[in-house]
């Protein structure tokens, strides 16, 4: 999975300006940086949820030019390839656990009921969620309503799964259920796409880091550079000093 000289705008405001980023198959990437710096927007033009005006983005046998309209079935064939799980889980309310994980499989993948509730079950045992297949989402905390939206993007078998902050609406107790199966799936050399402002659970997961500030990447490389106390870059040395609080007074 790659993009080239990517460019996005939303009005008048440039949010990417030329961002060239591979992401490589069974490893996790993070994307760390500020708010606003155009993290959520990377993820989302990897799942085509938002369209840059230019570059280009190679994904298998898959080669899209921004610069041209992307169609349908080149929208289908990138969703087919990828899991977004998003902040807010985004679980169906009108069905049960094992409703939401069998909906993608039977509709889109055309999987047979029997099928897909097998590996339903096999995937909520996996988040540690095998009780609760007939539970409501409104009855789940956030922390289990995360689970299940994880294993519901993984129900569809995606090459690679991209996570838009997913346990930023947790209280640290859930987020850690949470990020003990990320820190799983990583182990399990599923390819990951993790954007997060947890520096502690970035160190943990990542096997490559990239910051982003202004719409531009100023770092793309080894956690153990990136977390380095005498990496060259001063501004990311603060902003490591920010978020885990080392310079409190």
């Amino acid at each position: 999975m790659k993009i080239s000289n990517v460019n996005k705008t939303f009005g008048t405001k440039q949010v990417l300006f030329n961002v060239s980023l591979d992401f490589p198959a069974a490893q996790t990437t993070v994307i760390v940086g500020p708010s606003g710096s155009g993290k959520s927007t990377i993820l989302r033009s990897l799942n085509l949820l938002e369209v840059p005006e230019s570059g280009r983005y190679d994904f298998d046998d898959l080669h899209l030019d921004f610069a041209k309209k992307i169609s349908n079935r080149q929208k289908l064939a990138l969703r087919k390839k990828t899991g977004m799980v998003f902040q807010n889980y985004n679980l169906f309310p009108n069905k049960t656990v094992l409703g939401n994980l069998i909906e993608g499989p039977t509709q889109v993948l055309k999987q047979s009921r029997a099928a897909a509730l097998k590996t339903a079950n096999e995937l909520l045992a996996k988040v540690g969620l095998a009780q609760y297949g007939g539970a409501n989402p409104q009855e789940l905390s956030g922390g289990q309503a995360q689970r299940v939206a994880i294993a519901r993007a993984l129900a569809m078998n995606p090459e690679y799964i991209l996570l838009d902050e997913p346990t930023s609406a947790l209280d640290p107790e859930l987020e850690l259920e949470v990020l003990k199966v990320l820190l799983q799936l990583a182990r399990e050399k599923q390819s990951m796409v993790i954007v997060t402002h947890n520096m502690i659970f970035a160190r943990r997961v990542a096997d490559k880091i990239v910051f982003l500030e202004n719409g531009h990447v100023l770092f793309d490389g080894a956690p153990q550079r990136f977390f380095a106390p005498n990496n060259p870059n001063e501004r990311i040395r603060n902003f490591i000093a920010s978020m885990t609080m080392e310079n409190l007074n």
